[in-house]
């Protein structure tokens, strides 16, 4: 699936930093949308998806068992985040993977998220 309006959300997620809490909102919107039965409405609450903890939680509901790759560089400014989510760890064969990056880690987990959900509807 292609939607212009969830390419510019993953744009935002990834060379923004920060999002206003109006920009969250609009993220939980897009996550309920493209994972209506995987999240619940307390999960993509906007304060909660705006932490790593929060944003790795969707990952965890939205796609059990898969592998989450974070890749980075802490910088007093902004870090320089990427982040892969693949179902196997063990082989090159995923027939989709999300990928994220990202100078805010909570982001980058976000936009590989959305692009994975947008691959796999």
């Amino acid at each position: 699936m292609k939607d212009p309006e969830l390419e510019i959300l993953i744009n935002d997620l990834e060379n923004k930093s920060p999002l206003s809490l109006a920009e969250y909102d609009g993220i939980a919107h897009a996550l309920s949308y493209l994972l209506p039965k995987a999240v619940s409405d307390e999960a993509i609450a906007p304060l909660h998806i705006s932490t790593t903890d929060g944003a790795m939680h969707i990952a965890d509901v939205a796609y059990p068992n898969w592998s989450v790759h974070i890749h980075g560089r802490a910088n007093d400014k902004d870090g320089h985040w990427r982040c892969t989510l693949r179902e196997s760890d063990v082989r090159d064969s995923d027939q989709v993977i999300g990928a994220g990056r990202s100078p805010v880690l909570s982001q980058a987990i976000l936009a590989a998220v959305l692009r994975l959900a947008m691959t796999k509807t």
